[in-house]
Formats: C-alpha cells, sequence, structure tokens
C-alpha cells in the first residue's frame, strides 16, 4: 500500500509529540520526510497547527510492501508504522502470484514465510501493538474501504502508488490519510541522489538487489 508524488501526498501528516522530533515541528501539518541519521524534517508551506488536545498518535496506521528477505530498508519503514500506531498497524503483504516477474523469484520467499518475520520483528519492537498482517493482490490492501485507517507510511520509492489509494478514498468518501514518506537508503553508498533514477535503481537497498546477491554467490560457489 504505497502512496501519491509530494504534492498529491500532503494529504497532511501530523508530527507526533516526542523527543525523538524537535520541538518546534511537534505538532506541525504536512508531509513528514524521515532520512536515515538524520531528524525529521516537514516540507514548507505549512498550515495552521491543529488543536493542543490533537492526540499525539494515530489509532489505525497502514503500510505495505513485499518483505523478501527482511532489510534495513522494510525495518526502518516497519519501525516508522509502529511508531505512529497508537492501536493497530495494518500491514499489506504481496501476495505470491503477483510477484511471478520479479527478477530471481527462484529465491524469493513465500507469502507464509514474509509474513512470519514481519510479525515477528514487529512483535519484538513493539509488542502490545495489534499487528494486522495480509496478503494484497494489488496497491490499495485494507485502506480501499477501511474508514479507520488514518495514517500510511511509505517510502519515496513507493510514492506514486499513494495518489491511486488518495483518489480511491476520496471517490469512495473515506477520510483522507496522514502521510509519512521514508527516505530511501543504498546498499552499497552512504548517500543516494535520488533524482538520479538510474542510481536509485542500481544501489538501493531492495529485496531485489538481496536475491541478486544470493543468486550470483550461489553461481559462484557452484563453479568452484
Amino acid at each position: 500500500m504505497p502512496v501519491c508524488p509530494a504534492d498529491d501526498a500532503t494529504v497532511a501528516a501530523r508530527a507526533p509529540e516526542s523527543s525523538l522530533i524537535p520541538a518546534s515541528l511537534q505538532g506541525r501539518t504536512g508531509t513528514i520526510v524521515l532520512q536515515p541519521g538524520k531528524r525529521p524534517h516537514v516540507s514548507p508551506g505549512l498550515p495552521s497547527p491543529p488543536p493542543s488536545g490533537a492526540p499525539p498518535l494515530f489509532r489505525v496506521a497502514a503500510l505495505g510492501g513485499t518483505f523478501d528477505h527482511l532489510h534495513a530498508g522494510h525495518k526502518i519503514l516497519l519501525s516508522m508504522g509502529a511508531w505512529v500506531a497508537r492501536e493497530k498497524l495494518i500491514v499489506g503483504i504481496t501476495d505470491d502470484a503477483l510477484l511471478r516477474k520479479k527478477a530471481h523469484r527462484e529465491v524469493l520467499e513465500n507469502v507464509a514465510l514474509r509474513t512470519a518475520r514481519t510479525r515477528a520483528f514487529l512483535e519484538r519492537f513493539k509488542p502490545g501493538l495489534h499487528y494486522d498482517i495480509v496478503p494484497i493482490s494489488d496497491v490499495y490492501g485494507p485502506t480501499a474501504w477501511d474508514p479507520d485507517v488514518q495514517a500510511l507510511i511509505v517510502s519515496k520509492e513507493t510514492l506514486s502508488g499513494a495518489a491511486s489509494i488518495h483518489r480511491l478514498r476520496q471517490e469512495k468518501s473515506l477520510p483522507p490519510l496522514h502521510t509519512f514518506v521514508i527516505d530511501v537508503i543504498s546498499a552499497t553508498e552512504a548517500s543516494v541522489d535520488d533524482k538520479d533514477a538510474e542510481m536509485l535503481k542500481n544501489t538501493k537497498m531492495s529485496s531485489t538487489f538481496i536475491r541478486r546477491w544470493i543468486v550470483q554467490n550461489q553461481t559462484r560457489v557452484e563453479s568452484k
């Protein structure tokens, strides 16, 4: 369950009150962008702060992905989801049927294993939160119909999917989603220029990168 381009994605994300967020940003609205090793910052052009009585977290948050060969990028996304969710985090895991054309699918983990590893990480990271981990066969998952979802957590590379989610919820008169955007991290570089699409594709930490590494190393071992 991804999200929309920057202008569409700013459906308002309120910064939770936390010692991890600078006091100047607490309670502000806008899209919150989290970058590895940096404190979050809020996009310019922020509207007026919400009422002081607004809750610091969201009752129900949602996110989605393949979560194949669970890696650091996945864990950052999942951690952010668990951090902003007060009662329940919905995690959509791409069903096996949608991954048939993925590169190196012979080493792709099945949905049952991906689900189990995702749940194990979340329950260790934040015990006590309710985790609704479901297979999804499209970009929407439960965000297409669940009126209780309040927040959506995505990575920069999945911003385009959120546009579809946002439009569908508008069409169905469902409440808009507060959007949190996680920066992409690299598997090989200290930093990634996210404006360089080719570099982003080749160096980002991803399940595809890991599967390629596994296959290449299996080939080297077999050839010895």
